[in-house]
Parts: structure tokens; sequence; C-alpha cells
């Protein structure tokens, strides 16, 4: 009887002691928010093509996140050293920012979608509202002679031509707004 006591208070000592997550070390549900800020900082820092740029705009974000969630570098260091050594908790952690970029990658792609269907819209229309009014201009400085009055449709047709192709490249999905010089 005495033996069964005796390791029924050493497995229970022995599971009640399972190390968890310290307490100066930031918890998961914190971490992840700080992990999936800092790789959207990284991902935005990784477009600067000047190094020295880079790491000036880099300090004012970091510590910026920091002020956000209301700890600092060298906190987040130590959690950061400590999750490495707890694979578990991280990649727990990471698959549910993957999941957060996807969603935010999918909300991008939809409004990027949306951004050039209404660009093109307002795009083509104003192209087409100054063709005719260009058209219209050159009608009326027209002379009565047969050559001025080739030149002039020739004209017209050429700015046309050009409205077409405009209003082409935006079909083509061309983000790219140029206006149009006359």
């Amino acid at each position: 009887m005495k033996r069964l006591i005796w390791v029924l208070m050493t497995a229970g000592l022995w599971l009640g002691c399972k190390p968890g997550i310290p307490d100066d070390i930031i918890k998961p549900d914190k971490m992840q928010k700080i992990l999936y800020d800092m790789h959207i900082v990284d991902g935005y820092l990784s477009t600067i093509y000047i190094p020295d740029s880079a790491r000036k705009v880099a300090s004012g974000y970091y510590k910026g996140i920091f002020k956000k969630f209301e700890t600092d570098s060298a906190q987040y260091n130590k959690s950061l050293k400590w999750y490495n050594v707890n694979p578990k908790e991280l990649d727990e952690m990471y698959k549910n920012i993957q999941k957060m970029l996807a969603a935010q990658k999918k909300g991008t792609a939809l409004a990027d979608k949306l951004i050039k269907e209404k660009i093109f819209k307002t795009d083509s229309i104003a192209i087409k509202k100054k063709f005719k009014a260009d058209s219209l201009a050159i009608r009326k400085k027209m002379k009565p002679d047969s050559i001025s009055k080739v030149k002039a449709v020739a004209e017209i047709a050429k700015k046309k031509k050009e409205a077409d192709s405009l209003i082409k490249i935006k079909k083509a999905g061309t983000l790219e707004v140029s206006p149009v010089v006359m």
C-alpha cells in the first residue's frame, strides 16, 4: 500500500511539474502577433534597394511594433530564443501566421482587382471624353479647303487610334495610367 501511494505521488509530481512558458517570456498569442508584424515589416524592407535606408527605416518600424505590444527588444529576443528551443510552440504560432498572411494576400489581391476595374472604367471613360473633345476642337479649326480637311481627318484618326490603344492596354491588365497629353 505504501508503495502504491509512493508511486502515485511520484507520478503526480512528475506530471504536474511539466515545464510551461516562464513568466518573463512573451505569451504565444502576443508573440504570434509580434512575429506577424515583424514579417510584414521585413517584407516591406526587402523592397528598399539601399541597405542604409532600409536599416534607418527598419529601426523605426521595429520600435513601433515593440511600443504597440508594450515590450522591448530584449524581452522579444529572449522570448524568441525560448521559442526556438521549444519548437512545438513556435511551429504552432507559424501555422497561424501563415494563415494570417494568406488571408491578407487574398484580401490584397481582391482589392487590387477592384482598383484595376475602377481605374479601367474611369480611365476609359475619360479617354473617350478627351477624344471627343479633341476631335470637336480639331473640326472647329478646319478650314474649308480640302488639304486642311484631310490633315484634320488624319489627326482625328491618329487620336482615335491612340485612345483605342490606351483602352486596350487597360483591358490587358496593366495598372499604369498615363494621361493623354494633347
